[in-house]
């Protein structure tokens, strides 16, 4: 996939990072290069009310008022210039679903709307709402070229303009600054150990790139040339169910959502006559590099781990363990740092030469899918006083790649999103449903039941009552030395990561940092193994999918998720995600000791 070449580099305001201009440089008529979400509403809101919203929210955002600009030739950077003729109304449409408005003619229509272009004399985004589905109901369907955004920052945008519930605190929005990253950057330049060790990195992931280079992939139904049409579906679950997956089998949900479209794949496979044994699927995994100052800051900032996904496994656990134990060696063996170091020097090829290589990228890639995660907002929201009730993601196609996944997490759902090419796979619908068979045959072999509707809880005591209000905590650049530091100092075993603004962004364990240490065999003491550690970051180990409880949901209910989901804590958040508390197995213990000791004393007295 030759765009890995073509990464984020240090630039000034107005160009184009060379991986954002990548994508400008690799649109093609039957390769458009869009991203995008379908919102569900359970309503449609007034569209003149709807179009002043999208005027308001973006005001601040300045890329969406700017169009890029490629110079002759392309023998300088492209560049962001202000749309002098800038009308909102350009960009945000209203358009009914064909009658009788079901989810055939819903897909249809997005099928229809995603691969429109955009005019390039404005800036690169599109919205449309749509009207007329049955319910009741409405949609949106939201497309911005992938110049401008990534997965995390389209998250980012998507809070920025949807509510919360009424009643509950709107998220700070801090403004993005680059101040902080900059002088990081410049005090590892002047660190002489920083920059050899920066050096053997990209020694080490030229060579993996370069032996994915040579070695061919399996030849796949879904790959070949692309056409200009695209088929977008989705599967949603239940998030709750995922967690207790992860907990079951002690892993991360990225290996569990990961293998359960491995499963899917295999699945599909055997379908179509074709044996799996001995197959691996090579995806390429986005992984997010935004710092913690770069909230809302748009453009793409990723790095990339090239995993094979193991088809030819038919237990489903097995299959679970092998991707977890493979992302894990990726992981540890440093591949999303050193091909992230491998971008940022390969994207200071001279503007001309990185827009040849774009032009000239083969059909064949060396890559069979691409599977992105991004998680989402977890608690539930508006758009001007109509429920979003669902979220649903979409990834471009790419080189030959006639499938993507996208996976989003929302208000306790999970969504994969699934963007096909239908002469490639035609039946793209078949393989939707072999997702949501792969997931149901994963529960029953990991004895997890489906997450139960309307199981009466016990009213008291509330979390507040058990959960701990002070609260340590890492930012999610935060070394993993640090977290071992914090973790030994308090004795606790769970450190919620949080952003500038306290919200929750993820959850560091001890059990991550057991894992993410040297072996003592390899490396003897103690000391030397903490100090490994602090080369590492909260945000490369950190669970993103975080189960989390309201200080006054009743206590009950917080402990049967624990149980269920085998995990030692919930995050305690307000509605705007904010860190106030944690509840943790202990705290449970201390409140039945604390009770039964006043049952105790009671019998005694009388």
């Amino acid at each position: 996939m030759a765009w890995l070449m073509l990464p984020h580099g240090i630039m000034d305001g107005n160009a184009l990072s060379p991986l954002d201009a990548s994508f400008l440089y690799f649109e093609r008529p039957n390769q458009l290069m869009h991203v995008g979400c379908v919102g569900l509403l359970d309503g449609p809101p007034v569209f003149e009310a709807f179009v002043a919203a999208f005027a308001t929210r973006l005001a601040g955002l300045e890329r969406y008022h700017e169009r890029p600009r490629r110079p002759v030739l392309d023998l300088g950077a492209p560049r962001w210039e202000r749309d002098s003729h800038f009308e909102v109304r350009h960009h945000v449409r209203r358009v009914g679903v064909p009658a009788p408005g079901g989810d055939a003619e819903l897909h249809a229509l997005i099928d229809a709307l995603f691969v429109t272009p955009f005019d390039p004399e404005h800036p690169l985004w599109e919205v449309y709402l749509i009207e007329g589905l049955t319910g009741g109901r409405a949609a949106f369907l939201w497309k911005v070229h992938h110049c401008m955004i990534d997965g995390v920052s389209g998250a980012q945008v998507l809070e920025l303009l949807a509510d919360p519930l009424p009643g509950a605190p709107a998220p700070a929005a801090p403004a993005p600054t680059a101040a902080a990253g900059l002088a990081a950057r410049l005090r590892a330049l002047a660190d002489p150990s920083a920059v050899a060790a920066r050096a053997r990195d990209a020694l080490h992931a030229a060579g993996i790139v370069a032996m994915l280079v040579r070695e061919p992939i399996s030849r796949l139904p879904f790959n070949g040339p692309l056409s200009d049409a695209r088929r977008i579906t989705w599967a949603a679950f239940s998030l709750e169910d995922f967690l207790a997956l992860r907990g079951a089998a002690g892993c991360k949900v990225n290996d569990v959502v990961l293998a359960v479209i491995t499963g899917a794949l295999r699945r599909y496979l055997i379908r179509h006559g074709v044996r799996p044994e001995g197959l691996g699927v090579r995806a390429l995994i986005p992984v997010n590099v935004r710092a913690d100052h770069e909230h809302l800051k748009l453009g793409n900032r990723v790095s990339a781990m090239l995993a094979t996904l193991p088809v030819g496994i038919a237990d489903p656990v097995e299959r679970l363990r092998t991707v977890g134990a493979h992302l894990r060696a990726l992981k540890e063996a440093g591949q999303p740092q050193a091909t992230g170091l491998l971008l940022e020097l390969a994207g200071r090829l001279p503007t001309p030469l990185g827009a040849l290589v774009a032009r000239m990228a083969p059909a064949q890639p060396f890559l069979n899918l691409v599977c992105t995660n991004v998680p989402g907002p977890q608690e539930p929201r508006t758009l001007l006083g109509r429920r979003l009730l669902e979220v649903h993601p979409i990834v471009p196609l790419f080189e030959g790649m006639g499938l993507g996944f996208a996976i989003l997490s929302y208000a306790g759902q999970l969504s994969i999103g699934l963007n096909a090419d239908p002469s490639l796979v035609p039946d793209v619908g078949e393989l939707r449903d072999a997702l949501v068979e792969t997931e149901a045959e994963l529960r029953m072999a990991l004895a997890v039941g489906p997450t139960a509707a309307g199981t009466p809880a016990l009213r008291v005591p509330a979390v507040g009552d058990l959960m701990t209000a002070k609260v340590v905590t890492l930012a999610p650049r935060d070394s993993l030395g640090k977290a071992w530091r914090l973790m030994q100092h308090h004795r606790i075993r769970h450190l919620p990561v949080v952003d500038p603004t306290g919200r929750l962004v993820g959850l560091v364990t001890h059990r991550d940092l057991l894992a993410a240490s040297a072996s003592s065999f390899a490396v003897p003491t103690p000391d030397d193994r903490v100090r490994l550690l602090g080369w590492r970051s909260a945000a490369d180990v950190m669970e993103t999918h975080v189960s989390v409880a309201a200080a006054d949901a009743p206590a009950a209910e917080a402990g049967q998720r624990m149980a269920r989901q085998k995990i030692g804590c919930l995050p305690v958040v307000d509605e705007a995600g904010r860190v106030t508390g944690i509840v943790t197995e202990e705290d449970f213990l201390r409140w039945a000791t604390e009770r039964m000791t006043e049952a105790g004393g009671a019998r005694l007295a009388g």
